[in-house]
């Protein structure tokens, strides 16, 4: 048998390989730059799977599916942050020194979104520990 006469596989059998039935087969799905025939090392591919995770996190944040511990307790912390300054505003109100409108409309923004993150990290450790 001659070196010439192997058979080999076409690339349009390739491309059907990839995209029939596989989720790897879609750009940004994790598998897809790693797909048979790549090095995984292409750029455009990378981002686009990095882009695919970080909107997956931030889904599972806002609908409450969040199922890693670690993301969990950060994201009560990022509440706890959000939210202290607007308490202890409220403190020094009520001592007397109130501050100018302006750090008051802040305030309140952070705050808001503080009780927003703070609703949410209890919405998923309920969910959390009810598995």
């Amino acid at each position: 048998m001659n070196k010439k006469s192997k058979l080999s596989k076409s690339p349009k059998a390739s491309l059907e390989e990839d995209t029939q039935g596989n989720s790897g087969g879609l750009p940004g799905w994790p598998g897809y730059r790693t797909r048979a025939g790549r090095s995984g090392y292409d750029p455009i591919d990378t981002r686009t799977e990095a882009a695919h995770s970080a909107g997956t996190i931030i889904q599972k944040l806002f609908t409450g599916k969040i199922s890693n511990a670690t993301a969990l307790l950060l994201l009560g912390a990022l509440g706890l942050v959000l939210i202290t300054p607007l308490i202890l505003a409220f403190l020094e109100a009520g001592n007397g020194n109130l501050l100018p409108w302006q750090a008051w409309i802040f305030l309140l923004i952070t705050g808001f979104a503080g009780l927003g993150v703070l609703i949410n990290f209890f919405k998923n450790l309920i969910r959390f520990f009810s598995r």
